[in-house]
């Protein structure tokens, strides 16, 4: 198995990774550099079959020990050491320090925070900008935290194995500090400038290294990691950090490598942490080249945009689906080709500035041909970096401040369900902003006499929900319905917008009526998100995969769910997405459906009453009813004042 690092998005190349794991073909990628941009993604490769994980315990609610565990097939752990990454990097043209703002266009003067909408966050009567959270950068190297943006840094995970025999200087690393200053660089006392200050400048922003060996020519392009490094690195990280940023991966399109099944299980037993990563730089090569962990289940995966300054349109470079689906039948390796939308979201991730560092650690280490001291002076800054590598710790950041919101605000801070990373993920892609030409392949269809709206994709194959946008998550997340009481079957009245943290049983639909008839027109927006169950301790367990659905559906007058409008049912996905305009002026509902199971491997245990689904749940309508009634006043009043005038004349 290989694994990548946000390789350079690259013109040119002959063949691109196919995959790993099943059936499919691994490749070896080469790095190729882009001149004038600065990518860094890693490939890792190796031969890798299952791997298990270290985590045992319970997940969310409810555990898979015992009975589950004992129906799962166990398979054994297959080692990591000498696994090697590949990624591209910086052409040395643009290895000095340069750049004046957050994007390399508009005089530096672009503010990609506030383009974000993360001001609605920081303009809170309490601002919220990453504070009561933990995020950590987990790649190669580490952070450095000598820049002068960084200077906060302060924890740093490594194995005894890492490279630098497990010291913390060794492992500074220029990709590392490019991607730890996106999501939680800080403003100077002296000299403040835009260029500073990152989304989540509130977060304890952490830094965990997994490289042994650096390889190659300076910048390098590969490293190795092992065992013992990158379980340090999880150990550490899940369950303590909010947020987790990884800018690699690669190969593995199906999500059956270990690096995925570590992935999976980790996030699934530490379900208060969001594992953000990147999708990888292969979308030359078109479809099916999102690489893993950004092809595991239980990520949130991120595709990077262009148009600087605009970001409305996802890079050519950046991976997309259709995405292989895979999982285990025992040992055996079942591989269903082109079926899943493996990018959950968007973000810029051209035209960047970053906090810059040139010294000879990390992937410049002097054991490497053409390593060069280039500096490490602590305002030096990179422009015009590009790749799924920064556009991750964007999102990641986007995280940290709804993670941070979550532990801080009433009545948010006492809803231990607000932290949910499910929750977390429905409310960024629920906020998030359709680009150009976002097409999640939603379509009329008619069933037994009824025509409605439905998709079989979920999301777009590149963009995902879209671009975050952080004003519009804000929103949901705290102007609206703060989670709802009950478990499953009818669940009650709901404001127009909001989330729910909920759980699913096999067989049974749960209800949310919204409280206010909703307007034609109106655009209604809604995510469903849940994880996969995949376990690990000291053996890898496939359990399970729910097949959920997520409808919209017209009421009654006595809140009956009568006819279908919408539907979202992607039997191979994690996450059920819709977004359309409604047909009508009315009430409506939501319905979370729950007929069946993608695969099960536990006996038909999964989604009964011991072993329930836990989801995250949010939802939208725009405009709100007032807004459109005000338009209306507005509309009218303008008609009535050019009448009066017109008789004037």
């Amino acid at each position: 198995m290989w694994f990548a690092r946000d390789r350079h998005p690259t013109r040119g190349r002959k063949q691109g990774p196919t995959g790993f794991g099943g059936a499919e073909t691994p490749h070896r990628a080469r790095p190729l550099l882009v001149p004038a941009k600065a990518f860094l993604l890693v490939t890792v490769w190796g031969w890798l079959a299952v791997g298990p994980s270290v985590v045992a315990g319970t997940p969310g609610t409810g555990t898979c020990a015992g009975t589950a565990e004992s129906r799962a097939a166990a398979m054994p752990l297959i080692t990591l050491d000498g696994l090697q990454a590949r990624y591209g990097v910086e052409p040395s043209s643009l290895d000095g320090p340069s750049g004046l703002a957050t994007t390399s266009v508009g005089g530096g003067t672009f503010n990609v925070n506030a383009f974000l909408g993360a001001g609605r966050y920081y303009g809170h009567t309490t601002p919220i900008t990453g504070q009561n959270t933990i995020t950590t950068n987990l790649e190669a190297g580490h952070v450095w935290n000598g820049h002068e943006a960084l200077t906060h840094v302060t924890s740093f995970t490594q194995g005894a194995g890492a490279w630098g025999g497990g010291a913390v200087a060794p492992l500074y690393d220029r990709h590392a500090t490019w991607a730890g200053h996106l999501i939680g660089g800080r403003q100077t006392v002296a000299n403040p400038s835009i260029r500073q200050q990152a989304i989540a400048y509130g977060t304890d922003l952490r830094s965990a290294a997994i490289a042994t060996v650096w390889s190659g020519s300076a910048y390098a392009t590969g490293f190795d990691i092992s065992s013992n490094t990158l379980l340090t690195a999880y150990d550490a990280s899940f369950g303590t950090a909010d947020v987790i940023n990884s800018s690699f991966g690669g190969g593995d399109p199906s999500g059956t490598g270990v690096l995925a099944l570590l992935a999976d299980a980790y996030s699934f037993f530490s379900p208060t942490t969001t594992y953000v990563v990147s999708a990888g730089n292969d979308g030359w090569f078109g479809t099916n080249t999102v690489g893993s962990p950004g092809s595991a289940y239980n990520t949130l995966t991120v595709a990077a945009l262009g148009s600087a300054n605009v970001f409305n349109t996802v890079s050519s470079f950046s991976s997309r689906g259709p995405q292989n689906f895979g999982y285990y039948s025992g040992t055996t390796p079942i591989v269903v080709p082109g079926v899943r939308a493996a990018v959950d979201i968007a973000a810029p991730g051209e035209s960047l500035t970053s906090g810059f560092y040139g010294g000879q650690t990390g992937g410049n280490n002097t054991s490497l041909a053409g390593s060069v001291n280039l500096g490490s002076t602590p305002a030096a800054y990179s422009a015009s970096i590009a790749g799924t590598s920064f556009a991750a710790p964007i999102v990641a950041g986007g995280a940290a401040l709804v993670a941070s919101a979550a532990k801080t605000l009433a009545p948010l801070a006492s809803n231990t369900n607000a932290s949910q990373s499910m929750v977390v993920k429905s409310l960024l892609l629920t906020g998030a902003d359709k680009t150009t030409g976002w097409n999640n392949g939603q379509q009329n269809v008619t069933v037994g006499g009824t025509t409605f709206l439905q998709t079989t994709q979920s999301l777009d194959w590149a963009a995902g929900a879209g671009r975050m946008n952080l004003d519009k998550t804000f929103d949901i997340q705290f102007n609206g319905q703060i989670d709802v009481s009950g478990s499953t079957g009818l669940l009650g009245t709901v404001a127009r917008r909001g989330w729910d943290y909920g759980s699913a049983i096999l067989g049974t639909n749960n209800d949310y009526i919204i409280d206010t008839e909703l307007f034609g027109s109106s655009t209604f927006t809604a995510t469903l998100s849940w994880m996969r169950p995949r376990g690990f301790d000291g053996n890898y367990y496939e359990y399970a995969q729910a097949d959920l659905g997520l409808s919209v559906w017209a009421l009654d007058a006595a809140n009956n769910f009568t006819t279908l409008v919408a539907r979202s049912a992607s039997q191979y996905n994690t996450v059920e997405h819709l977004s359309f305009t409604l047909p009508a002026w009315g009430r409506y509902g939501l319905r979370v459906e729950y007929a069946s199971n993608t695969f099960d491997n536990i006996g038909g245990l999964w989604g009964t009453a011991a072993f329930p689904q836990s989801y995250g749940l949010a939802w939208t309508a725009v405009p709100e009813p007032a807004t459109v009634i005000l338009a209306g006043i507005a509309a009218i009043v303008t008609t009535w004042s050019r009448a009066r005038r017109r008789c004037r004349r």
